[in-house]
């Protein structure tokens, strides 16, 4: 009874946890910036409210990271307003990249940070510290 018991329990945990599973999109470039790009799915806004106004769409480029994710409903927040005292969320998603979008802060596939990539050494660049530390190495055995 015991092993059922917590059986059922890790599976219910397991259950839970993929149900508002994080997704990360790669590489996603915007204005020549690569991003790693983080969204969760049926979140609750004011969740995660503080990471996504810290993040580089937040005021002025949400049009350029949804036009560069092309995820149907993922949601890039770029203000609040509160109307009648009800709260709402401007957005631009995929299909409204064009248009203002709001809605009530509710749950929804919201983007909630944004890493920028590093590019990579370029070659040559990497070649002379290559050469130095073989002379280095050369140096240290004589």
């Amino acid at each position: 009874n015991m092993r059922i018991f917590i059986s059922s329990a890790i599976i219910l945990v397991l259950a839970l946890s993929f149900a508002n599973a994080q997704t990360t999109l790669s590489n996603i470039t915007v204005n020549g910036q690569a991003y790693d790009i983080t969204y969760r799915t049926d979140v609750d806004f004011a969740t995660y409210e503080t990471t996504i106004d810290d993040a580089p769409w937040w005021q002025g480029t949400a049009k350029a990271f949804a036009d560069a994710a092309n995820v149907n409903n993922l949601r890039f927040a770029y203000d609040t307003l509160t109307i009648g005292g009800n709260d709402y969320v401007l957005y631009m998603d995929s299909s409204n990249a064009s248009t203002q979008s709001a809605s009530y802060a509710s749950s929804s596939d919201y983007a909630i940070s944004a890493v920028a990539v590093p590019a990579p050494l370029p070659i040559l660049g990497i070649l002379p510290v290559v050469g130095f530390l073989k002379r280095m190495r050369k140096r240290q055995r004589a």
